[in-house]
């Protein structure tokens, strides 16, 4: 069956359908796929993720072990 085949299929199910919770699930999944945790940060927390990417980029990084010794407290 072809994906546009087997979206028309689903469509009809869900059409059909008067489970309440099989919507509220869908519709849950749908959001939750489109949601991209990155945008919701806030614009300094996305620039700190960004800088923190260029930074590995660079090379510049340490291990696990480095960092334990470094913020020892």
């Amino acid at each position: 069956m072809d994906l546009q085949s087997e979206k028309l299929n689903v469509l009809q199910q869900i059409i059909n359908s008067d489970d309440e919770s099989l919507i509220r699930d869908i519709k849950s999944l749908i959001t939750a796929r489109d949601f991209d945790w990155f945008d919701g940060l806030n614009s300094s927390q996305q620039n700190d993720v960004m800088e923190g990417i260029n930074q590995l980029d660079r090379g510049e990084s340490f291990s696990h072990e480095e960092a334990k010794s470094r913020f020892e407290m």
